[in-house]
């Protein structure tokens, strides 16, 4: 009888054992789980939903709370996406500022504008731009001023050009009015002011360029007033200035409307396949007259086994045309210039070479020689009747062809023009 009673007190304490397990503990395991869970900032791996002492109600009011941490979690998230994708889209750097004068966000323009990898959290504006009047700026909008603009110059732009920017600055303020920091915006100015140089430049030489003619022009015109400065040799001398200088108005303005035509993409090119050799044969043959005169051989270095190019025929004509019109007016007299094709140091182009023996260009001169109205000796190339836009023309129809041009020589070394387009048949 003892030994029934003691398993039946054994049995009850195992029940109740398993009853407060079942009940108290475990639930309380699964909430301390639940609740280092949201303390990590994790998502819980499930709730529970029963258990005495009021478990239950505590439980269902974590649960709501972690739906809820879980949903503000996500929609910062997705915040913080957009915001980085609409910062990572801007063109202009985007710097934003907080109350200590350190930075809290910065875009890849604004780190592109300023040759940074990347910036440490809590750098200040001074440490990661350099600029005494931005950190001066900053500070002041912290401290209770309204917006700013300035114009700063700094390094680090394309082939290490300085760059100008302007930037605007604004306070930013939360929804109790109070403020929290600076958001700094970058415009780079830097092609804006290089256009409005090339700009200003242009219309210099343009200017230039038309009043020597026009000068002339109006000096001679007024001898018509005079019949008799119109007889004889004396005449004949006046109408050939007149012409001379009307060709040479005229030439100007045409390779201007060429230019602009090409550079406003309405130029439309009838591309065929030609063979090199071919091409300079033509080309060989068009000048040969032209070369005789003055004493000068051309002489041809093709293969006859290169590739087939894609051109228009008739515009390609144009740039050898002003290509072998430079060649004839530097080459000395019983010189040689040469018309060549090879391969080209890529696969899929052929280059093309036309060399003459003359004077030469200086080293720090070659690279601008396709610059419009650069001239290398101005007063010799306009006694020549040049437009100082014929090599000018000659780049932008060699890009069109989706090829590229450029030139190399020295003084007494003679110069070459070089120049590639793309091999291809159909």
């Amino acid at each position: 009888m003892d030994g029934v009673l003691i398993f039946l007190v054994l049995g009850g304490l195992l029940l109740t054992a398993l009853w407060v397990w079942g009940e108290l503990v475990r639930p309380l395991r699964q909430l301390q789980r639940l609740i280092h869970d949201l303390a990590e900032g994790r998502k819980p791996s499930g709730f529970v939903a029963r258990g005495k002492l009021g478990l239950k109600e505590s439980i269902g009011q974590l649960e709501r709370v972690a739906e809820k941490l879980e949903g503000v979690t996500t929609r910062e998230k997705m915040e913080r996406l957009n915001l980085n994708a609409i910062l990572g889209s801007l063109t202009e750097g985007v710097l934003v500022v907080n109350r200590e004068g350190r930075i809290d966000l910065a875009n890849e323009e604004f780190l592109r504008m300023f040759a940074l990898e990347e910036i440490s959290v809590g750098r200040t504006v001074m440490e990661a731009t350099r600029l005494v009047e931005l950190d001066r700026a900053v500070g002041e909008i912290n401290e209770g001023e309204g917006t700013r603009n300035l114009e700063v110059q700094v390094g680090g732009g394309e082939a290490g050009q300085v760059q100008t920017l302007a930037v605007n600055l604004a306070p930013i303020v939360e929804g109790n009015r109070e403020r929290s920091g600076v958001v700094v915006v970058f415009h780079d100015l830097s092609k804006i002011r290089r256009l409005e140089m090339v700009r200003q430049e242009f219309v210099t030489n343009l200017s230039h360029e038309l009043r020597t003619p026009l000068s002339i022009l109006a000096g001679y015109l007024e001898t018509l007033e005079d019949p008799k400065m119109l007889r004889g040799e004396e005449g004949k001398r006046i109408w050939g200035v007149l012409r001379r200088n009307s060709e040479r108005l005229t030439l100007l303005v045409g390779d201007l409307l060429e230019l602009s035509r090409i550079e406003s993409g309405r130029m439309e090119l009838k591309m065929v396949s030609r063979a090199p050799r071919e091409i300079l044969q033509e080309v060989q043959e068009d000048w040969r007259r032209a070369f005789d005169a003055k004493r000068v051989k051309i002489r041809l270095d093709c293969p006859s086994g290169l590739p087939a190019v894609r051109v228009d025929p008739l515009r390609v004509g144009q740039v050898f045309s002003n290509l072998m019109e430079n060649a004839l007016g530097f080459a000395p007299i019983g010189s040689e210039v040469v018309l060549a094709a090879r391969m080209g140091d890529l696969s899929g182009e052929v280059e093309f070479t036309v060399r003459d023996e003359g004077e030469g260009i200086p080293a720090d001169k070659v690279g601008r020689i396709f610059e419009r109205f650069f001239r290398v000796d101005p007063g010799r190339v306009r006694e020549k009747g040049g437009t100082g836009l014929g090599l000018s023309i000659v780049k932008h129809l060699v890009q069109l062809h989706g090829g590229k041009v450029w030139a190399k020589s020295g003084v007494g070394l003679g110069t070459q023009i070089l120049l590639t387009l793309p091999a291809g048949k159909g």
